[in-house]
């Protein structure tokens, strides 16, 4: 754990951290495994405030990532995106994404964008079962917004420990955002109906 964090740490002071930054967060959600979080948290250890930068250069650089997963999954599944998925070994849960987006998009795409579970199959099925473009970009902006912000904000409020603490339970704070937005889509639901 401890070189783990040191790699980070490297990466976090040197003259190229945004950059660090930006290609972890667009290559974890279109075909890489690490998360940018540790990567963000480290930068905010290292260089204190500016948490809204960079917490939306990751969002920014994540969201980008999605939509070349999506156009991965839609143009060039066979040669590029069936093999990353086997690499993982990911096959039976590309297969269950599928399933899960029958009529389901937003909400789909938004909990994979906010928890821990692997955005990348979501994104590469999103564009292989062709799912709806708008609610799938706007979930991705959302989520991914959600998750970093959060982040971001939890390290610069409480520092690298308050925010590691915070990736810890992320999935119980994932749970109760979704459900607050779920609550607040449910009171304007026409609304979201006739957008979506």
């Amino acid at each position: 754990m401890r070189k783990g964090w040191q790699w980070f740490e490297t990466r976090a002071t040197s003259n190229h951290a945004k950059l660090w930054l930006a290609a972890l967060a667009f290559s974890e959600s279109s075909f890489f495994l690490i998360p940018p979080d540790v990567l963000l948290i480290a930068i905010l250890a290292a260089r204190a405030g500016r948490w809204v930068y960079y917490a939306t250069l990751t969002t920014l650089s994540s969201v980008a990532g999605a939509l070349f997963g999506y156009l991965l999954g839609l143009f060039v599944f066979e040669p590029v995106a069936r093999p990353l998925i086997e690499l993982y070994g990911l096959t039976e849960e590309f297969a269950r994404v599928g399933a899960l987006y029958e009529g389901n998009t937003f909400w789909v795409v938004l909990t994979a964008a906010v928890t821990p579970i692997p955005f990348k199959i979501f994104v590469l099925a999103g564009g292989f079962f062709s799912v709806s473009f708008l609610p799938f970009i706007v979930a991705s902006v959302v989520g991914r917004a959600a998750r970093f912000y959060l982040v971001a904000w939890l390290a610069h409020r409480y520092g690298p420990r308050g925010a590691e603490l915070g990736l810890r339970y992320f999935n119980h704070i994932a749970v109760a955002v979704l459900v607050l937005i779920g609550i607040v889509l449910a009171v304007h639901f026409d609304l979201f109906t006739r957008v979506f």
